[in-house]
């Protein structure tokens, strides 16, 4: 189970990256850019370890 929430965070952090890049680039908002990174980031690390807390 863990290694499937770790494949599904990895999938919704790329598309999570891309749009951040997109809002950075074509919307001029780096601040909401960077933002959506980093929880991406934080998200993409704590996901699949929460499967074992559980």
């Amino acid at each position: 189970m863990f290694y499937i929430i770790l494949i599904i965070a990895i999938i919704i952090f790329c598309k999570t990256v891309n749009y951040a890049i997109y809002e950075i680039k074509v919307n001029s908002n780096k601040p909401a850019g960077i933002i959506i990174i980093i929880m991406a980031f934080i998200v993409l690390i704590f996901a699949p370890f929460i499967t074992w807390f559980r």
